[in-house]
């Protein structure tokens, strides 16, 4: 049982929804139904219309689960399995990560995958892990402009032809990293300088740019793992069959949503959401709480209170 800490609201839209449902007999708002679970999140405002970081319940699409080998040019070498540190989710079983190697060449630090698991969908964001060992390693990282690039694009195109996705040292931190495109998909990412891929979108590149040239990465000091995709009906979950209940004496509504074992895994989850479905789903409310890990051993359950005072 998940304990609210850090705030607890309905938001504008959820009071919209409700005022729309108890005093408009052609209320076109759908009630709030599913939940949605986010990392990162900060203080509850009623002018929220999302939780800062949704991220996947279900599974979705695995481009690769980081058990494969990336080139290396430039400043970077082949990278290697790292079976120490590594990050579950998304069904996957692989237990290991790749270590992002260098050579000491370029601060221009490159790898490159190529074929896929699954090609890249250009309708549907994307996100992957990186891992920042210590301060020792994060000092390393370029201090200002593009510290960190993921490019996607189509094997065999010219080196211009791509997406990109850009974050800057001030973005990073140590530890694990969740590098996402949030609510963008791929196809809306920023384009290379020759334009969009032209083909499947069957290859990815990681390049991190340091300091200086010598600036080096050995097994352990940073890891990339499980690059996925997936559609918005993995982000959100019904909520427990029987739920809600309506206590009609104490003017109470309450819900109960879960977590399973195989749900949400690899990720410190901070943030809690109801939403509708309408065509455009609107959140009724939205709660932080102090971080929890999830894992394939932990089964989340949050018990929701709505009362009219």
């Amino acid at each position: 049982m998940i304990k609210i800490a850090n705030g607890s609201l309905i938001v504008n839209n959820g009071k919209t929804i409700i005022i729309q449902r108890a005093y408009n007999s052609a209320a076109t708002q759908t009630v709030p139904s599913v939940f949605s679970v986010g990392t990162s999140n900060g203080t509850p405002n009623v002018t929220d219309t999302a939780l800062d970081v949704r991220v996947p319940i279900s599974n979705g699409t695995v481009n690769d689960n980081g058990s494969n080998s990336l080139a290396g040019s430039n400043g970077g070498n082949a990278t290697t399995d790292n079976t120490t540190t590594y990050k579950q989710g998304a069904g996957e079983s692989d237990a290991q990560s790749q270590n992002l190697l260098t050579n000491g060449t370029s601060a221009t630090k490159t790898w490159t995958l190529t074929p896929l698991t699954a090609n890249f969908s250009g309708t549907q964001p994307f996100a992957f892990w990186l891992y920042i060992k210590d301060a020792a390693a994060y000092a390393k990282f370029l201090a200002a402009g593009t510290a960190l690039q993921l490019r996607i694009r189509t094997s065999g195109d010219a080196a211009n032809l791509s997406y990109l996705y850009n974050r800057t040292k001030a973005q990073l931190a140590t530890g694990w990293n969740f590098i996402t495109s949030g609510t963008t998909n791929v196809n809306a990412l920023t384009q290379g300088a020759g334009g969009a891929p032209s083909g499947a979108l069957n290859e990815f590149i990681i390049e991190i740019t340091t300091t200086a040239a010598a600036d080096a990465f050995v097994a352990g000091d940073v890891l990339y793992d499980l690059m996925r995709q997936w559609a918005a009906s993995d982000l959100i979950k019904t909520f427990v069959t029987g739920y809600p209940t309506i206590d009609t004496t104490n003017h109470e509504a309450q819900i109960r949503a879960q977590l399973l074992s195989t749900e949400a895994n690899g990720f410190d989850l901070t943030g809690f959401a109801l939403y509708n479905t309408d065509g455009t789903p609107l959140m009724h409310s939205e709660d932080t709480y102090s971080s929890e890990s999830k894992s394939d051993t932990d089964q989340f359950t949050f018990l929701v209170t709505d009362r009219l005072v």
